[in-house]
């Protein structure tokens, strides 16, 4: 076989042979058949070979359509060969002499001479003979004829070709991995550069047909920088853009809009999108100011708000809007959460919130000058005891008007306060004050006296709460003919009922207020943590209840904020519902206890930094800093082996059947990180645990009314360790009789001593009754304590009067101060 490819082989040569016009040439090509073998030319890369992969080569195809497989040629590409050209350089070196022309053969300085030499050519001479080496065989070095070449097919023009059958494909990778080859052997290989404009053209609209719109327009835009007027490029963009900007503007979302705006009249400037979506935002904006010129006082600041956030730029809207917000100065605050229905009472830390702006507490705080009538923003005139503490005579400020004008707050507002909550049927009923109040009378209209069953060590701490008013429904509200039925308080501030938002209005003006005091209040809640950051970066809000942990230090350090702490610590933990048969087993607790791995979860994932006081992994139910706080009690371990353990111990007791238990949290930043990771770790050690995202007002409403749960997560503040205990670690301690929640105290222990703290009457033996329930909380695990964290809030510059350290949000807000602000697009 090899001896008649030898024969086909040397006739193919003889043949090229009677065409070339040198002897020499004939020699060379006869020689070489002779040692040439078949695999020299048939061992060489395919045509359907995987060039990404393979070693660089060129193809070169003789004039007798031989094709043969080399290794890379040099120079790439070859400078261009002329026939013509050799033939008249051969006859110009065959003796001619060389003309001196008749301008001189002297050129200028700097400057090649004028003189043709024989031999030489005018142009750059182009070698007619060209070294190659084949890849296989086993002689590999040639010398041909540059005539005889017919093509050369280099190696970079074969990756581009296969570049372009992969983009028909739609394998946009792969023919990426081609010009990514090309270019790192000849970053200016010709033709490479228009490749690559295809293909991001060719990617980046089939992503947009495939609804992946920010990968498209990413795509398209490397386009727009590379080659600015690439065919159908400025079309493609201006719809592409033009979609997304409707889809903003339909949902409101004005500044994303006008940002994806800006963006396209840098790549497509002059289009006729960007023309026709600039003038919808105009006419919008303009539409709202016609709307406001209509209007008066907060609905005509709410709609010149609306206009500049459409259009920032609307010619005349700024000093409009600024005129309107001096006669109503607003407050714009984001929340963790809303009331739900508001009233003289607390049920959740939303109600605690907002209570304080609305109804005045008979006491605000339970210390001397308080007790004596010296603190601003109470009812009380003067509190004196008598017989152990088991009478008080309260005397009441006179002085302070309903905010529907009918009369001023007397003593049966406060005595019908009083007694709203010993009546199960009331949304203001308190166990514990049920049992501790015997009755209330009436002296006279500023003056009662309130009898208790037994001493109470601190009798002020149950006159902190909110007082609305005798002539009112248990909610607080009169009905009146014009507005339905109205909310009466009488705080700093009056209720004004509105949807998606809380929205509460000064009540009168006191000599203290100047022109940008704050007239209303408007709260917002957003639905995570990190709209609430971006709510406040760019002026939506100009006050923000809390901060996640972790973004404390960045919103810190920006020179348009600052951040406040609140005096207290909010404490973390996990409620156990002891009716749970489950629950009430004592190793399941402690197993669910060592599952938890506190330190890691607090230092990784909510803080980011390590841990450092007062940030810390609790031992009990009380602050570290508070009498409460045991301090022989040992840290709580995290043991995952020891945790399966005793939950399978604990699933043998209960009968062998799985644990299947639920966990509510909260939609707070913290619960929103942590729960998903606590409910993995139980998982892994046994307990099937369902996680339930709940938003805080209403968890809270529902445990603190005794519905039964199973596990629930609770963040809240911890003010007086004697008071605070019960609730604390049992949810419903306050509910109505039949809710039956003392039997939801998993500890027996824990209970018995709750019981005994309530009939505690002097101060020393109740604080060692905290103390022993701290203790004994470690081994019983009524609850399962996580950590403690301080509470950042934090607000825009343009307000000014919050305090660095505050007890409550909105302490002190009637000297509070806030210039008129917009925002403003940033390019």
């Amino acid at each position: 076989m090899k001896a008649s490819a030898l024969d086909q082989l040397q006739a193919k040569a003889s043949s090229l042979c009677q065409r070339l016009s040198s002897g020499r040439w004939l020699v060379m090509i006869l020689v070489a058949a002779t040692f040439v073998s078949e695999d020299a030319f048939s061992q060489q890369p395919q045509q359907g070979a995987d060039l990404l992969r393979s070693s660089p080569f060129d193809r070169i195809t003789l004039i007798d359509n031989t094709v043969v497989n080399v290794e890379p040629l040099s120079p790439r590409p070859l400078p261009a060969y002329d026939p013509a050209k050799e033939k008249k350089s051969r006859a110009k070196a065959s003796g001619k002499k060389a003309e001196i022309p008749e301008e001189g053969n002297i050129g200028l300085p700097g400057e090649k001479s004028k003189v043709v030499m024989p031999g030489e050519d005018a142009d750059e001479k182009v070698p007619n003979e060209l070294v190659i080496h084949l890849l296989e065989g086993e002689v590999r070095d040639y010398k041909v004829k540059r005539t005889n070449i017919k093509n050369i097919e280099y190696f970079e023009d074969m990756l581009l070709a296969e570049g372009d059958r992969y983009l028909v494909a739609h394998d946009y990778a792969r023919a990426f991995e081609c010009y990514l080859r090309v270019q790192s052997r000849n970053p200016r290989w010709q033709g490479l550069a228009q490749h690559v404009n295809r293909a991001l053209f060719a990617e980046g609209s089939k992503a947009l047909l495939d609804g992946e719109g920010e990968r498209g327009l990413r795509l398209l835009g490397e386009l727009s920088i590379r080659q600015p007027d690439f065919p159908g490029l400025a079309d493609r963009l201006a719809t592409a853009y033009g979609s997304r900007i409707d889809r903003a503007f339909e949902l409101g979302l004005y500044a994303r809009g006008r940002k994806i705006l800006h963006d396209l009249s840098k790549v497509a400037p002059g289009h006729d999108v960007v023309k026709d979506e600039r003038d919808r935002f105009i006419n919008k904006a303009k539409e709202k100011v016609a709307s406001a010129e209509k209007s008066e006082g907060a609905e005509r600041l709410d709609r010149l708000t609306e206009a500049l956030r459409v259009w920032p730029e609307l010619e005349g809207a700024s000093a409009l809007y600024a005129e309107a917000f001096k006669s109503v100065p607003t407050l714009d605050v984001a929340v963790r959460d809303l009331p739900k229905k508001v009233g003289p009472w607390v049920r959740s830390p939303a109600d605690e919130r907002v209570s304080r702006l609305l109804f005045l507490p008979i006491l605000a705080r339970d210390d001397e000058d308080a007790i004596e009538g010296k603190v601003p923003g109470q009812l009380c005139q003067g509190l004196e005891t008598a017989d152990l503490g088991r009478r008080l005579t309260l005397r009441v400020r006179s002085d302070v008007p309903w905010s529907d004008g009918s009369r001023p707050v007397s003593a049966i507002d406060v005595a019908r306060a009083l007694t709203d909550r010993i009546e199960p049927t009331s949304a203001l009923y308190n166990a514990r004050w049920a049992d501790l109040l015997d009755r209330v009378d009436t002296a006279d209209q500023n003056r009662l006296e309130i009898r208790l069953t037994r001493p109470f060590l601190r009798p002020g701490l149950w006159l902190l709460g909110p007082v609305g008013p005798a002539h009112a429904g248990f909610d607080g509200r009169v009905a009146t003919l014009e507005q339905g039925r109205v909310l009466v308080g009488d705080g700093a501030f009056r209720w004004v009922d509105a949807s998606g938002r809380a929205e509460l209005r000064a009540a009168r003006d006191s000599g203290t207020r100047t022109g940008n005091n704050i007239k209303r209040i408007r709260e917002v809640s957003l639905p995570s943590a990190k709209a609430t950051v971006g709510a406040l970066l760019r002026g939506e809000v100009s006050l923000v209840e809390h901060i996640a942990p972790d973004r404390v230090a960045t919103l810190a350090s920006d020179p348009e904020l600052k951040v406040g702490r609140y005096a207290r610590p909010r404490l973390h933990w996990i409620a156990i519902d002891g009716r749970n048969p489950s629950l009430r087993n004592r190793a399941l607790r402690r197993g669910i206890s060592y599952a938890i791995d506190r330190k890691t979860l607090l230092e990784e994932t909510l803080l980011r930094h390590s841990a450092e006081n007062p940030d810390r992994v609790s031992d009990g139910p009380f602050p570290f800093d508070s009498y409460g706080n045991a301090p022989d009690v040992k840290p709580l371990a995290y043991d995952p082996l020891l945790a399966r353990m005793l939950v399978a111990a604990a699933q043998k007791e209960l009968g062998g059947q799985p644990i299947k238990l639920t966990f509510q949290y909260p939609a707070i930043p913290e619960a929103q990180a942590v729960v998903p990771k606590i409910a993995e770790a139980l998982r892994l050690v046994g307990v099937d645990v369902t996680p339930t995202e709940r938003p805080e007002s209403d968890l809270e409403m529902e445990l603190r009314a005794g519905k039964p749960f199973d596990l629930a997560y609770r963040a809240l503040r911890c003010t007086e360790p004697v008071m605070d205990a019960g609730p604390l670690i049992c949810p419903g301690y306050d509910a109505k009789p039949d809710a039956g929640t003392i039997g939801s105290v998993a500890s027996p222990r824990i209970l018995q001593l709750l019981l005994s703290l309530e009939r505690a009457s002097e101060f020393p033996s109740a604080k060692g009754i905290v103390l022993q329930i701290d203790r004994e909380c470690r081994d019983e695990l009524p609850i399962v304590p996580l950590w403690q964290l301080v509470d950042h809030y934090a607000w825009r510059t343009r307000l000014k009067g919050p305090a660095e350290v505050a007890e409550n949000l909105y302490d002190g807000i009637e000297t509070w101060e806030i210039e008129p602000w917009f925002a403003r697009d940033s390019w």
